[in-house]
């Protein structure tokens, strides 16, 4: 039996704060013309960690072997889950909740590092949340720790 379940674009529009957890597929437009998927990974301090899938269709619906079947496009990142999916706040952004895959478990994560702090405080946080003092050399080379929205997002896959 498959562990994922799919609504589809029209079923969610809006999805809560609070309801949105890992392993939920989501689904958001590019442009008029694309879709781009992706999966909530972990909850994070100030957002979700989310990984994005290297496909991108003419309409808002994958399926379990095209998810199975890709790959990250990019590095996971912290989305701000909240202005994405619950309040929709950025003009134009389109955001949602498409599926969930259940007993969902993150794979490739030993080396996802967030930074954050000022100089001599700066520490690195880990996918699991500990946290490791680090130097200012090593901060400049991570992601910050700061919720990316949907105008990043588009910046960051469109730098790919």
């Amino acid at each position: 039996m498959s562990d994922f379940k799919f609504w589809g674009w029209d079923k969610k529009p809006r999805t809560m704060l609070r309801f949105v957890k890992p392993g939920d597929i989501f689904c958001f437009k590019l442009n008029e013309h694309r879709y781009c998927f992706g999966r909530i990974m972990s909850l994070m301090t100030v957002g979700h960690i989310a990984e994005f899938f290297d496909i991108s269709m003419n309409s808002p619906a994958v399926s379990e072997s095209e998810i199975k079947n890709s790959k990250r496009t990019i590095k996971p990142i912290i989305i701000d889950t909240y202005s994405l999916f619950d309040k929709k706040i950025e003009e134009g952004s389109d955001w949602r909740i498409i599926g969930h895959q259940d007993n969902y478990t993150p794979e490739n994560i030993d080396d996802i590092y967030f930074a954050f702090g000022i100089g001599d405080s700066c520490k690195k946080k880990d996918f699991f949340g500990n946290v490791t003092p680090i130097s200012s050399s090593e901060w400049d080379l991570l992601p910050k720790l700061s919720p990316k929205g949907d105008f990043d997002v588009k910046k960051i896959l469109s730098d790919v």
